[in-house]
């Protein structure tokens, strides 16, 4: 349910207030974001078509312009749906998870490597496990405060040691706790003091 602003009215699920006929706070700032996306959308675009001109009027074909167009497209998927979706973030932010592993694969095929299956897919699913985590463990705090950086700490330390293990066993075919072990003794203590810190905060009554 909305209140009006304006006159105190309630009004759920319309766009306008049914007594004073003034647009409601939230449909303002939805329709703010809309706008936003759009003008993101406009310059990726535009910045990908004078790219698109330059590498074809210079070369007869499409080459490098193209990394460039993968890559508009991919920052407004980061940057301007989920302004468009920010009401559902299971939606958005599934997005994101499938547009990084085809923007990745697609990188792949323009330059010709082989690194999307071997290093990319594993790494960018340890990223996104982490950061599950990190969300989970934030969701499922009864109070937030310095616990959510303890929690962001604790995924970023597993982040650290899945890439690492990822990489040393790719290139040399053992696994290794060198760097990000060196995160994780900065990292993990801090996150325990966060959460020494949180457990003395007393909640506001």
């Amino acid at each position: 349910m909305i209140v009006c602003a304006y006159c105190g009215a309630e009004a759920e699920g319309e766009e306008d207030c049914p007594r004073c006929g003034k647009v409601l706070p939230a449909n303002r700032s939805a329709k703010a974001l809309a706008f936003a996306s759009a003008l993101i959308a406009f310059a990726c675009g535009l910045g990908a078509s004078i790219e698109m001109v330059v590498d074809y009027a210079r070369h007869g074909e499409f080459g490098w312009s193209l990394i460039g167009l993968a890559s508009s497209v991919e920052a407004w998927v980061l940057v301007g749906f989920p302004m468009l979706t920010y009401r559902k973030p299971a939606l958005f932010l599934s997005a994101m998870g499938v547009s990084i592993l085809a923007y990745l694969r697609v990188l792949e095929r323009l330059t010709g490597g082989a690194w999307f299956l071997p290093l990319a897919l594993p790494m960018a699913l340890a990223a996104f496990a982490s950061a599950s985590l990190s969300v989970f463990l934030c969701l499922k705090a009864r109070r937030r405060g310095p616990n959510v950086a303890a929690f962001i700490l604790v995924g970023c330390s597993l982040a650290c040691f899945a890439v690492e293990n990822i990489l040393s066993l790719h290139f040399r075919g053992v696994c290794s706790f060198t760097w990000s072990a060196i995160v994780a003794a900065s990292a993990l203590p801090t996150a325990v003091l966060l959460l020494g810190i949180q457990s003395r905060i007393r909640p506001s009554s």
